[in-house]
């Protein structure tokens, strides 16, 4: 899978080509249903189906002072889609100049610059051009003249109500952590590379990984059940800590430290992934390192519980 970064590089994929199209913020599972139709779409026509996606996020360029924290950095973005069936993911760049396109001026471009486009695939709500003017029923009266067919996602649910990057973030927020899950189709995860820490979990019994996060969502400081993913496919049951060490460090800036059940390991510049499960408890301070070590051993006990229900309930 390669990620194109100029549209220029459609004009070189060969047609019939469908495009999946949007900014798929968490590739949650209403984003999934756009890249399978995406791909439903191009297995009839016997061709290809690509992602076509932007960065930074809208909000980034249009309110800079009301964006939300994105759920997933690019490069997991583009990864996750990637996983999801498309042959490449086309990274365009979202730029004031762009966002002033009216809806006609962007179609146009599109035909241009992807002669073998056939047809797009998005969700029920997406909309484009200046002001967010154009919905689907505006995509489907420009693109339908041009000989681009429109393939519209079914909407998907939880709980009722439609799956939303919005919603997935406030449930992050809040430390809901299954139910951001459930509407993502997997654990959230915050991605790092490791670097040096204090050694304050080694001084405790606990060695920790002590990550760099990419993420700008992060969920509330606490104690989780988690899961550590190396570059190279292993996976560890793990415990995660976020928060700002009080016992130690009172006013600190915040860490996130992931300690591996039952290995022993050396990341020191790697990168890596924690995938949250659940919140155990809050961060809180501890008179003495002797009392913050005895609640790690009972947090540890709730955590091989918690990551051994997980796995049951699969």
């Amino acid at each position: 899978m390669k990620a194109a970064r100029r549209w220029s590089d459609l004009a070189q994929v060969p047609g019939p080509l469908t495009l999946a199209i949007g900014y798929f913020d968490g590739v949650h599972r209403g984003h999934a249903a756009v890249i399978a139709a995406a791909a439903a779409r191009a297995a009839r026509d016997g061709g290809r189906a690509w992602a076509l996606t932007f960065d930074p996020h809208p909000a980034r360029i249009l309110r800079p002072d009301r964006a939300p924290p994105a759920i997933t950095a690019t490069p997991a973005r583009v990864r996750l889609l990637a996983a999801l069936g498309v042959e490449a993911v086309a990274l365009a760049p979202f730029t004031r100049e762009f966002a002033e396109r009216t809806p006609e001026e962007f179609i146009a471009e599109l035909r241009r610059g992807a002669p073998g486009l056939a047809a797009v695939a998005v969700g029920p709500n997406w909309r484009f051009g200046r002001g967010a003017q154009g919905d689907v029923a505006t995509l489907k009266k420009l693109a339908t003249p041009l000989g681009i067919e429109v393939e519209v996602a079914p909407e998907v649910l939880y709980e009722g109500q439609p799956i939303s990057s919005t919603r997935i973030r406030r449930a992050v927020e809040r430390g809901e952590l299954e139910r951001a899950a459930a509407m993502l189709g997997r654990p959230f995860a915050v991605e790092g590379v490791v670097v040096e820490g204090r050694h304050v979990g080694r001084e405790l019994g606990y060695p920790t990984a002590n990550l760099r996060p990419e993420n700008e969502l992060m969920p509330p400081p606490g104690i989780y059940a988690a899961r550590l993913l190396l570059a190279d496919g292993r996976a560890f049951g793990a415990a995660a800590y976020l928060g700002a060490r009080p016992t130690f460090d009172a006013g600190g800036a915040p860490v996130l430290e992931v300690h591996a059940l039952d290995a022993k390991l050396s990341l020191y510049g790697e990168r890596v992934a924690a995938e949250f499960f659940r919140r155990i408890r809050d961060d809180r301070r501890f008179e003495s390192p002797e009392a913050l070590r005895a609640q790690i051993a009972e947090d540890v006990r709730a955590i091989r519980a918690a990551l051994a229900a997980n796995e049951s309930a699969g």
